[in-house]
């Protein structure tokens, strides 16, 4: 069964950034160190203001009249306040600066439905700031007065033009009057009349506009010294804006090194990846409890091998049925997981057959403390039959172990003898385990064709996304299925599996000597019968002896061993500790 890699979940984001708290913190606290010091180091920044009070003006292009109490526009009136004009005229009253550098320290504001500009000024004292804003809101008073003023001096220039004009033409009328006579007469005294009228309506005007007061405004509220509190505030600010740049690049690189960071940093990255997590194996608390059910079956990481049991069952409910458990991660062994639960199984009362057709590390016979110099390797190159080499581990559990030539016989995993081999054990288990290399090799994916279902196991810190992908790509192929991943938190490697060897005897290469030649040619054999590992288990030598203690030989059962291993491996194992 393929499973599709699921887009990602709405509140992906979220758990990355919690998942990185910890980074996102260190990043903010170090932005608030660096913003109070920064906003300490700055010089001190002060800023006073002053409150104008805004009236219409005459010629106001904003005011329909321009008098009495018409609004103005008081965001044209609000730029005014910032322009090279006023400044120059506030430069003139502070006597020193750059107009330009002047307006930059300027800030105006509005409050809501008012005819009110609060005029701001930054200083680096409290007197500069304070005379700053004075001068600017004079200055601004004073450059509305001065505009007005000029709209008024060019009207009465105006009428003083226009009354030349009439007045010109006023005399030269007066001039031709006395050579006049009749009607002409007539209407020259009407002429002279109109001009008469038109001169008293400018005089009028004139008149008007003279008398027009000029009123800009007034300073409501004077610039006053603002407190000390310029350097409180600036490093207050600096931290705070430093926190939040802090927090929000802590944030940015949480997101970058999630996304440049291949490796599986947890159980929730493979379920967003699709796969199905069925257990976490928490890191060992005494590297030498490998087989944890064994050695401490109510520890958490007994309840997790435990808990892989149910999941697996639950996912496979009709037996016989073969799993292939394997690693992820390329040369990277999965003989714990296929081992605990192998044994998970038989303390179950499932007949479970567990293969170790591993390559590297430790093999299964040293793990559970058995002598086994023949195994799967003797089967591949010799033909010898798989069930007569089964040797008892625990429970109702029986090993085949990987034997003396493991790298040598997996060019053979894809193999008639493999095949048969594993049919051959099928028919006496409920569950047959197969013990495989990483799926990165390119013998060990021959195995995926031998199972039912497929167990990937994945290393946190150790195992890429990539690595999960072309593992699974690589059990698509071989049309099977994947149930779900193991998690370990602990790298193999470092668990020093070579010193896990259960003080077992030497192993001896019993093959030495031996001819591939005179393997039997009967095994696979149409009509052969293999022995029944739960009844015809050998013990003679060559065959490991079992691991005292741990389910002893079934009714029927001959155990013969070469050497009996030492008694405190007896006294460490119950019968069936994990039923």
């Amino acid at each position: 069964m393929a499973v599709d890699q699921s887009a990602e979940a709405p509140g992906q984001l979220a758990t990355l950034l919690a998942r990185h708290r910890g980074l996102i913190a260190l990043v903010g606290l170090l932005g608030l160190m660096a913003g109070l010091v920064v906003g300490f180091m700055l010089p001190a920044s002060y800023t006073a203001s002053a409150a104008v009070l805004v009236t219409p003006l005459e010629g106001n292009p904003y005011s329909p009249v321009g008098r009495g109490d018409d609004i103005v526009n008081l965001g044209t009136e609000a730029q005014i306040v910032s322009t090279d004009a006023v400044a120059k005229m506030a430069r003139d009253r502070l006597r020193t600066g750059d107009p330009r550098a002047l307006r930059s320290k300027v800030s105006v504001e509005n409050p809501p439905n008012t005819q009110v500009l609060n005029i701001g000024y930054s200083g680096s004292s409290a007197e500069k700031a304070r005379a700053g804003a004075q001068a600017f809101a004079e200055s601004y008073l004073e450059y509305r007065r001065q505009r007005s003023q000029s709209i008024l001096d060019g009207k009465l220039k105006k009428l003083e033009e226009q009354s030349k004009r009439v007045q010109q033409e006023m005399q030269a009328t007066n001039a031709k009057l006395p050579a006049s006579s009749g009607s002409q007469r007539t209407f020259l005294n009407q002429r002279i009349a109109a001009y008469t009228n038109q001169l008293g309506i400018i005089d009028e005007q004139s008149n008007d506009i003279a008398s027009t007061t000029v009123n800009p405004g007034q300073v409501i509220t004077p610039a006053i010294r603002p407190g000390s509190t310029g350097r409180i505030t600036g490093t207050v600010l600096g931290g705070v804006g430093g926190l939040v740049a802090g927090l929000l690049l802590g944030a940015g690189i949480a997101v970058l090194r999630d996304r440049l960071e291949r490796r599986v940093a947890d159980a929730d990255a493979l379920e967003r990846l699709g796969l199905r997590v069925l257990t976490v194996v928490p890191p060992f608390d005494d590297p030498a409890e490998a087989l944890a059910l064994v050695d401490a079956p109510k520890s958490e990481v007994g309840d997790s091998y435990r808990r892989l049991r149910a999941a697996t069952v639950a996912a496979l409910p009709e037996t016989p049925v073969t799993v292939l458990v394997t690693s992820a991660t390329p040369r990277r062994t999965a003989m714990l997981t296929s081992s605990n639960l192998a044994l998970a199984l038989s303390y179950a009362g499932s007949a479970t057959i567990m293969i170790d057709a591993g390559t590297a590390g430790v093999d299964s016979a040293a793990l559970f403390g058995l002598r086994s110099p023949k195994g799967l390797s003797d089967t591949l190159l010799d033909g010898v039959d798989p069930a007569t080499l089964l040797v008892h581990g625990a429970a109702q559990l029986r090993l085949l172990p990987r034997g003396g030539h493991a790298e040598e016989s997996s060019q053979r995993f894809s193999g008639p003898r493999m095949r048969d081999a594993a049919a051959v054990l099928r028919e006496r288990a409920d569950f047959v385990i197969i013990n495989g290399p990483s799926l990165h090799d390119a013998d060990a994916q021959a195995l995926c064709t031998l199972a039912d279902a497929v167990v990937l196991v994945v290393t946190l810190g150790v195992t890429t996304r990539d690595d999960v992908a072309q593992a699974r790509t690589e059990v698509q192929r071989a049309g099977k299925t994947v149930i779900g991943a193991v998690v370990e938190s602990l790298e193999m490697d470092r668990i020093h599996l070579a010193d896990m060897r259960r003080n077992s005897a030497p192993r001896h290469d019993a093959r030495a000597g031996q001819s591939r030649r005179s393997a039997p040619a009967s095994f696979g054999a149409p009509g052969h019968r293999a022995a029944d590992p739960l009844r015809d288990l050998p013990g003679g030598p060559g065959v490991g002896a079992p691991l005292p203690g741990v389910g002893g030989p079934l009714p029927g059962e001959v155990e013969e061993a070469t050497e009996e291993p030492p008694a405190e491996w007896a006294a460490r194992r119950p019968s069936e500790p994990g039923a």
